[in-house]
């Protein structure tokens, strides 16, 4: 019988080897990037564009614009094109982040054919409807004035603001009356200069023939389209503030939304494994320090985590929880005390163990299946370079990081005298 009071042995694999896809430069200025795993005969197309909303003269535009691209071409309604790719068993979707903007596209492989002929069409020629337009900017409007009215929406806005500055493009949000100002010219402007085949990077992915991959390169990689470039010379300045302590108010909560941290790196930077490895100790998963301390010891919270975000040029280390209102005071300090005593305490060798174990496993499935994959590739995408090597260096860090590295990487970056600390609700806690 087996004891189950016992915890099984903890195995940590020899390493992890990503696999690289095959790289094709197509005439157009594209890249072509293809996966060509698995054993289910389905494939995905990923076109990511250098058309984030940083690029945006207006709020709103770049979402709209990648939003309403299946929304009409110029030969196809809106419901023509739903129901065209209903037919072939295929599946879209497309959207904009504050850097990139990206068409993605399912489909049972033996029908990719029919699924690019649709999907160039989309991409390529969009007619932006404006009775499509302003159901869009109608449903927007509605959505984000019910989302404004949430404590924690306004916390996560007022963090950012706070963190790069409300006109830096990582710290900017548009608000309901930024849809009323949105005019269909700027969508087909947006389009015109940031949807092209200059810079763009296609992933194919999936259970592959040669037919397959000569299909897509004679849709998206011979002829130029667009007239696009890698717009890769465009740095936003930074945004650093002096202040620590943000609060609104939100009238009635019974709960206070709370957000705290500081901006930082991207992937490329030297630290960034080790601190991914500190992180997943404070509140990187569900056995962290944050969730036993102020979820199961002291009952504040349902849940609280903390996580590193990453943008092209920047980075972010977020705490973020909504606690009884009640509570926000004492959940402020107990972050501070778990921020502190990773600075001034080792890791016992079991816990670290234990996360050694969580991160090796969650790199293991994030790579499992050629699309699993295709989106690790999209993770590490900056400036058009692939670093390869950033799963080598996680999984070292992983493997050998010692608990004074830990105490070291704490201190550096994760000082509670550094942290903004963002509250939104009933009262100040501050």
């Amino acid at each position: 019988m087996i004891n189950r009071t016992v915890a099984p042995p903890i195995y940590l694999a020899d390493g992890l080897d990503f696999p690289k896809p095959n790289s094709i430069e197509l005439p157009n200025g594209s890249k072509l990037l293809i996966i060509n795993e698995g054993d289910v005969d389905v494939c995905r197309v990923d076109i990511v564009f250098n058309a984030g909303s940083r690029y945006q003269q207006r709020k709103l535009v770049a979402m709209s614009t990648m939003s309403l691209m299946p929304e009409g071409t110029a030969s196809k309604s809106s419901q023509e094109i739903s129901e065209y790719f209903d037919y072939w068993g295929s599946f879209i979707g497309i959207s904009a982040d504050k850097d990139y903007a990206k068409a993605t596209a399912y489909s049972l492989t033996k029908y990719l054919p029919q699924t690019l002929q649709m999907l160039e069409q989309v991409i390529k020629e969009p007619s932006f409807p404006q009775a499509e337009l302003d159901v869009w900017k109608r449903r927007g409007k509605q959505t984000l004035t019910v989302e404004m009215d949430k404590a924690s929406t306004l916390a996560r806005m007022e963090f950012f603001k706070t963190l790069f500055g409300q006109e830096h493009p990582y710290g900017a949000f548009a608000i309901p009356t930024d849809y009323d100002d949105l005019e269909r010219n700027e969508l087909e402007n947006y389009h015109r200069n940031f949807i092209g085949s200059q810079g763009a990077t296609i992933i194919l992915s999936g259970k592959l023939s040669d037919s397959n991959i000569e299909t897509l390169i004679k849709h998206f990689g011979e002829e130029q389209w667009g007239t696009s470039s890698s717009n890769g010379s465009f740095s936003p300045s930074s945004g650093e503030t002096d202040k620590r302590q943000v609060f609104s108010i939100k009238q009635g909560a019974l709960q206070s939304a709370i957000r705290v941290g500081r901006e930082l790196f991207n992937r490329s930077h030297p630290d960034y494994p080790d601190l991914a490895v500190v992180n997943t100790i404070l509140g990187g998963y569900f056995g962290s320090r944050l969730m036993k301390n102020i979820r199961e010891d002291k009952g504040f919270t349902y849940g609280i985590g903390s996580y590193l975000l990453t943008f092209r040029d920047s980075g972010a280390f977020i705490i973020s929880t909504e606690v009884g209102a009640g509570y926000t005071k004492q959940t402020l300090q107990e972050i501070r005390n778990e921020l502190q005593r990773l600075t001034t305490e080792p890791v016992p060798e079991d816990e670290l163990n234990r996360v050694r174990s969580y991160l090796m496993g969650e790199a293991l499935r994030s790579l499992n299946g050629p699309f699993a994959i295709a989106d690790n590739i999209m993770s590490l995408h900056n400036f058009n370079n692939l670093d390869y090597d950033f799963y080598q260096r996680l999984m070292s860090s992983i493997k050998n990081i010692t608990p004074k590295r830990i105490m070291e990487i704490a201190t550096k970056w994760l000082n509670p005298d550094l942290l903004v600390e963002c509250v939104a609700g009933a009262d100040n806690p501050f």
